[in-house]
């Protein structure tokens, strides 16, 4: 019965991709995606308190002319002691916030900030927003809600796109940070993320794109550098914004505990799978280091240095081969061997 009929948050799509009651499949699934991913933000910063579940959307049906879509949640539920639905005031701040994107940018930033305090949650939000814009007018959409149709709907500001992307570099500019370490494992069904064990030894869990699959496959059980913006919301670390990933192959040392060094020290970076340890190595200076934890390996790789060191304040050059004069002429040109004598003592070694 009509009376009965709850409401519907609808999408509706006009323009050049549209005709003859149809759309392209490739668009129509994107803004479908990313119109979720909207109600998403909201349902984790605002409405965490409710299950996810209560604002998934599933598509009701589909009109004629411009595509008219409506959504709903599978099942409505009610605020205790409250006449309103949740998703009402979820349908109601995001119109708010488009009005407000239309007729006032600053009073849209103040309210952004405002309800969205984590900053991975604002980009998340802008970024997915962003995506419903056409960048060419191909199209445009609007939003609206109530039962049959449509009430009042809101055209979104495609020319307002600009402004989002300009937002959407500064917030990252302020909040990105760099963590390296190497990915141990790859959740690839929605939502994907990967793992990674940083040089500290923490576990991150960090968020990738569906379109990142086979990048991030590649990188399994291998050094990599991630850039993005943590949660300061999720339980555990999180990098919910994923900007980048990169092969991390190599370092530069200043010093290793008590040896300053003249100038840096360059270390290549790998990770054996198999065993599972951090591999450190200059093959100049013939130094190696092994450990399960990055730190072990820097104090295996500064064992090596000690024993390097050691053996040349021992040994005279007319001992040496011809490859160990060479590998201590190039440590010389980092370490002056001579101001580790009293460190190590007298050696002394018996032909």
């Amino acid at each position: 019965m009509a009376e009965h009929e709850t409401k519907k948050f609808w999408l509706i799509i006009d323009g050049k991709i549209v005709t003859d009651h149809k759309i392209e499949a490739y668009t129509f699934g994107k803004l479908l995606t990313n119109l979720q991913k909207v109600v998403d933000v909201f349902q984790q910063t605002k409405y965490g308190e409710h299950p996810k579940t209560d604002f998934k959307l599933y598509l009701t049906n589909v009109n004629k002319g411009s595509v008219a879509v409506g959504f709903q949640p599978i099942d409505f539920t009610t605020e205790l002691f409250k006449e309103s639905l949740v998703f009402d005031e979820m349908v109601f701040d995001l119109q708010d916030l488009i009005n407000s994107l239309i007729e006032n940018t600053d009073e849209f930033r103040e309210k952004i900030e405002r309800d969205f305090e984590d900053p991975s949650q604002i980009i998340r939000f802008l970024e997915s927003f962003r995506a419903l814009l056409s960048k060419k007018n191909k199209f445009n959409v609007k939003v609206g809600y109530d039962t049959k149709k449509p009430k009042r709907p809101i055209v979104l500001p495609s020319h307002r796109e600009a402004y989002i992307e300009g937002l959407i570099s500064e917030y990252y500019r302020k909040s990105a940070i760099e963590i390296k370490g190497v990915i141990t494992r790859i959740k690839g069904d929605e939502p994907r993320s990967f793992t990674i064990k940083t040089l500290d030894n923490e576990t991150i869990k960090c968020d990738y794109p569906a379109d990142w699959e086979k990048d991030v496959r590649a990188f399994f059980k291998s050094s990599v550098t991630v850039n993005g913006v943590m949660s300061k919301r999720a339980r555990l670390k999180e990098m919910e914004v994923v900007k980048d990933i990169q092969s991390f192959n190599s370092i530069t040392l200043d010093s290793l505990d008590e040896f300053t060094f003249r100038q840096p020290v360059a270390i290549r970076v790998s990770y054996d799978d198999k065993d599972n340890h951090w591999c450190l190595a200059n093959e100049e200076l013939s130094l190696e280091g092994y450990g399960s934890t990055y730190e072990q390996a820097l104090s295996s790789l500064k064992e090596s240095l000690e024993s390097l060191i050691v053996g040349y304040l021992a040994f005279k050059d007319a001992k040496l081969s011809e490859k160990s004069r060479k590998i201590k002429q190039h440590l010389q040109t980092y370490l002056e061997l001579n101001d580790y004598r009293t460190k190590f003592g007298e050696l002394t070694v018996e032909a």
